[in-house]
């Protein structure tokens, strides 16, 4: 069976991931504002009761974060330019200029308060799943996808200390490495949530800090470390959230003892560990049951003049009437696609090799092999 997933679809991959980002990396501070007023609700960026951003300010709270935000856009950009481009703007809507010094920026970005650019990052995953539709959906369930990576830090005692360098580099002459997990929507891309971590925190408590973010009904759609008892197990009792994962590498498959559903899709029963995992507490241990069954496929995925891969899949989606294991393959396929969205993330100087190296996937015929 053969699936010519990524060349369907390739032009409009392409066209997101390049056309939207260089438009609004070339957008103006006053066109900047005009893409993100349909984004961010007005009451979410308003001024408060009392506090630091109760004040009528030329740097107000939406104001400031619009600034932000363009300037994050362009990488390189000071703050001394931020405020040239303040007051070009405030020139061409017939306002007072303001001082061309910088320090009122700077001031104003210190007062943007956390939670509400953890809303912004809500609101703006929703508008972006409004606007996209059911794409990455199935059988009207959202699909979210957990993925980590790292990125280095300043080179200071406090993040030496709080996160610790690379255990294979000489102390000292390391940077300090910051784990982080995203959760995207399949849909849209959009980043729904990110939880920090240092680099011995295993990416199973990573997304038990991301538990908030999942929604009963929810697929969950990750990599190896999510493809173990622990995961398939937790949370489909705990949260009511399927798992689709690649098979964790300490797990071996042997589909002549599986109840067989398809050549190469069977379901297998796993028994409870004697051990509790450290990322659930005694109380969670104790509700999962003693065994699960669970649903492996595998195939193998061709790139053309590269050598095939064979991967293998585990789900707590057991119904292969109502989740075939093709729509489950393709699934994972657009997973590979948002690993690259990670880049995005992170300085250019910090991309790490694993990352890097996935750039050539999409961009060549993709085929997904029985």
């Amino acid at each position: 069976m053969h699936t010519p997933y990524f060349p369907a679809l390739r032009s409009g991959l392409a066209a997101l991931g390049r056309r939207t980002a260089h438009a609004l990396r070339q957008a103006t501070l006053g066109q900047l504002q005009e893409h993100l007023r349909h984004l961010l609700p007005a009451p979410l960026l308003s001024a408060t009761d009392d506090g630091p951003n109760s004040r009528d300010r030329v740097f107000n709270l939406r104001f400031t974060f619009e600034c932000f935000v363009w300037q994050v856009l362009k990488p390189k950009t000071s703050c001394r330019e931020v405020v040239r481009h303040v007051q070009a703007l405030l020139r061409l809507v017939g306002r007072a200029v303001i001082d061309e010094g910088d320090s009122a920026y700077v001031q104003a970005r210190l007062r943007l308060p956390p939670e509400r650019l953890e809303q912004a990052i809500n609101s703006t995953a929703q508008a972006a799943d409004r606007r996209v539709g059911s794409g990455g959906q199935i059988h009207r369930r959202p699909v979210k996808v957990a993925d980590a990576s790292f990125t280095q830090l300043p080179d200071t005692q406090k993040n030496q200390k709080r996160y610790p360098q690379s255990p294979v580099q000489k102390e000292g002459c390391g940077f300090p490495l910051l784990k982080f997990m995203v959760l995207f929507s399949l849909c849209s891309g959009a980043v729904l949530n990110v939880v920090f971590g240092n680099l011995h925190d295993h990416d199973l408590r990573l997304l038990h800090g991301l538990w908030q973010a999942l929604k009963q009904g929810d697929i969950l759609l990750g990599d190896r470390a999510f493809g173990e008892f622990t995961a398939l197990a937790s949370l489909p009792k705990l949260l009511g959230v399927d798992v689709l994962a690649r098979l964790h590498q300490c797990r071996k498959a042997d589909f002549r003892k599986a109840k067989r559903l398809a050549k190469y899709d069977g379901l297998f029963v796993w028994s409870k560990d004697w051990y509790r995992s450290e990322v659930l507490s005694a109380s969670e241990w104790d509700l999962l049951p003693a065994q699960i069954t669970v649903r492996i496929i595998r195939f193998s995925a061709t790139i053309r003049g590269h050598r095939s891969r064979r991967i293998t899949l585990v789900t707590s989606l057991l119904d292969p009437q109502l989740y075939p294991a093709q729509e489950l393959m393709e699934l994972y396929a657009r997973r590979w696609r948002l690993e690259l969205c990670l880049r995005d993330l992170k300085p250019p100087w910090a991309w790490n090799n694993s990352v890097a190296n996935l750039r050539t996937w999409p961009k060549r015929n993709f085929w997904l092999i029985w």
